[in-house]
């Protein structure tokens, strides 16, 4: 029989160690177009935070033993794509020193780009047939502000030189099968790549063993009103990519180089979007099949990935594969004419590198793991234990609002009748972004323990179309606050939580919301407790000043306006311009809050935390706050000794301030 227990004072067998142990991160799957051997990359929380690279089929690491190359880079900050393979060698950009390395299995890796850590390379393209030039994202610290162009690195002479210039940033250079064009995706100012921007052409010339581009053509995108995305060759003279013009949602095109126009690959607009927002680089959304005459694509459908199949030799309709069981499916690689890898997360079981065979006529899929984020036997002991995800869009008007629930899952223990569960918050970052429904040891901790969980995709969140992403234009601090609140006050009106047992959570652009929640709210008492989990923004007009450049200008949409057009709106939403009412000078802040920061983040740098802690010290010193900075660690956490102490401060701080 269960044990009568309060919510939040549960036992449960899933630990700290259990959060750090039981679950691979990979950051990427890779496949070789010529040996057609596919690896990934997976994060090693407990080898110093590094990333590694895995020949997936033997699971045999490709750096030798005592090495410290680290297959992750750090352009615009968040990285991704930091690694390609071609004919047995793999590339690879080293987060070490930012060198570009070539290595094959069984030898140690050797640099092929000049020593300069000021230079951040990604997004790497090899030429199909002078296989020595490879085409990069290249990002240059060494002026102010910052430099991003794309560059060619010569494998053979170690050499890199400028290609293409002149826009803010570029992304998924791409050749077609011939070597003849490249495509690529560049963006400018104020604008994120979701936001605004521009796929381009050219014609490739190989001359005096380099490489000289011409006839620059453009192909879709319009700054500030159109955003484009991953472009790929059908074939030597057929490009496709998404883009949210038709409908404001991402759906596939298809570009003519013949004709010069784009027309739409389905034959109509659907309201999904068929790709997420490209914070990391390479996050492919599709894989072609069939010599390129159909294509497997992801798409959003209540805050979770579907598959469908879609015929591209004509606008047609996608075919949905039924019983998807993946709730998150990333990388996708063609590694056959119907066969792709990808990766791919769960609800209530471990994902992993997956290798999907379509069987003709009609695509039935067969799923291999090829490797898995855990294995079933490390899980099967905690299945009682795993609440599953609820996703709803709540009652609220005419305007939706996307939420996931946890309950309280524990098979060992039973709440008091008539109890209702304390209810943990989460505000993801970005902002434009989604908290996704997979299998989290991170949140399992805290349901089986007897809290209830609350994801909220508040409006300004991806995967529901560029419409819901605009209600958060102009009124940052505003919206995100509201839906966060309305979401905990319906649930409370619906029985699920007790709403006098409240916390709110989350890093970055969550965090802001957080800490905005505590201070700048109109009920800044609305919540029990709060912890800003990492890089919580405090002051807007200092991250302004002092944030990366890829989101430097992203806040003058989210506020209306640059910091010297908007100075007071800038204040107003600020938590450290409102630790006291600036009005009434009473004190706003007196909700329990738990402070945790990085010491190397360079997107939300640790003055901000500093000084806003100083602020609360200086004008509220009687108000219950606790802190800790981490070093070694930057923009949300990569050590194990880190990723289970911030969760054993964050359940402490909760059992004390919110039971």
């Amino acid at each position: 029989m269960p044990t009568e227990a309060p919510y939040g004072k549960w036992v449960s067998p899933i630990t700290s160690d259990t959060v750090i142990q039981s679950n691979i991160v990979f950051d990427d799957v890779i496949v070789d177009p010529i040996t057609s051997i596919v690896y990934h990359i997976e994060e090693r929380p407990d080898d110093g935070g590094r990333c590694v690279i895995v020949n997936t089929a033997t699971n045999k690491d490709l750096f030798l033993p005592n090495t410290t190359y680290n297959a992750r880079t750090a352009v615009q900050e968040y990285g991704g794509a930091a690694a390609i393979a071609y004919n047995g060698v793999l590339y690879f950009s080293n987060f070490v020193n930012n060198r570009v390395y070539a290595v094959k299995e069984g030898s140690d890796p050797v640099p092929i780009t000049p020593e300069n850590d000021k230079w951040r390379y990604a997004n790497f393209a090899v030429h199909p047939t002078q296989t020595n030039l490879l085409v990069s994202v290249l990002e240059d610290h060494t002026p102010q502000p910052v430099a991003n162009t794309l560059c060619l690195i010569n494998t053979e002479t170690a050499t890199k030189s400028n290609l293409v210039d002149g826009a803010d940033f570029y992304a998924t250079p791409v050749f077609n099968p011939s070597g003849t064009k490249i495509a690529w995706q560049e963006w400018y100012q104020p604008d994120m790549p979701f936001e605004g921007a521009l796929i381009y052409i050219a014609d490739v010339y190989i001359v005096n063993g380099g490489m000289e581009l011409s006839n620059k053509t453009y192909v879709a995108g319009e700054k500030l009103n159109i955003s484009v995305t991953y472009p790929t060759w059908i074939s030597d003279i057929t490009l496709i990519y998404t883009s949210d013009e038709s409908n404001g949602f991402q759906n596939p095109f298809i570009y003519s180089v013949g004709t010069g126009c784009a027309t739409a690959a389905l034959a109509t607009p659907i309201e999904q979007d068929f790709a997420e927002p490209a914070w990391h680089l390479g996050l492919y959304p599709y894989a072609l099949q069939g010599d390129g005459r159909y294509g497997v694509f992801t798409a959003f459908q209540e805050g979770r990935n579907i598959l469908y199949i879609l015929d591209l030799t004509k606008p047609s309709d996608p075919v949905p594969i039924s019983g998807f069981p993946y709730t998150v499916a990333q990388h996708l690689r063609p590694t056959g004419a119907n066969t792709f890898v990808f990766t791919a997360s769960m609800a209530t079981a471990p994902g992993g590198v997956l290798l999907c065979t379509l069987s003709a006529p009609s695509f039935v899929p067969t799923y291999q793991v090829l490797k898995a984020s855990a294995t079933e036997d490390s899980v099967a002991p905690y299945s009682p234990y795993i609440s599953p995800p609820h996703a709803t869009m709540l009652p609220r008007g005419d305007e939706p609002l996307h939420v996931v629930f946890y309950s309280p899952t524990n098979i060992d223990y039973v709440a008091p009748t008539g109890e209702k569960p304390p209810c943990i918050v989460q505000v993801h970052g970005g902002p434009t972004s989604m908290e996704p429904q997979v299998l989290s040891w991170q949140k399992m901790y805290f349901t089986s323990r007897g809290y209830a969980w609350l994801d909220v995709n508040y409006g300004g969140s991806s995967g529901y179309g560029r419409g819901y992403i605009e209600r958060l234009a102009g009124k940052w601090g505003i919206v995100d606050i509201q839906d966060c609140q309305d979401a905990v006050s319906i649930l409370v009106s619906q029985g699920l939580i007790d709403g006098g047992r409240t916390a709110v959570r989350g890093g970055s652009a969550g965090g802001y919301t957080t800490l905005s929640s505590i201070t700048l709210a109109p009920n800044p008492k609305f919540y029990k407790a709060a912890t800003s989990t990492y890089g919580g923004i405090t002051d807007l007009i200092l991250l302004a000043q002092g944030t990366e450049k890829f989101e430097l200008q992203y806040m003058y949409k989210l506020l209306g306006g640059p910091p010297d057009e908007n100075l007071q709106t800038y204040k107003d939403r600020s938590p450290f311009y409102n630790v006291v009412n600036p009005n009434t000078g009473e004190v706003n802040i007196t909700v329990p809050l738990l402070m945790l920061q990085g010491n190397l983040d360079s997107v939300v740098p640790k003055e901000q935390a500093h000084n806003f802690l100083q602020e609360i010290a200086d004008n509220a010193p009687d108000e219950k706050v606790s802190s800790h900075f981490y070093d070694n660690e930057g923009h949300g956490w990569h050590l194990a000794c880190t990723i289970k102490d911030a969760l054993e401060r964050e359940h402490a701080w909760y059992d004390e301030n919110l039971l």
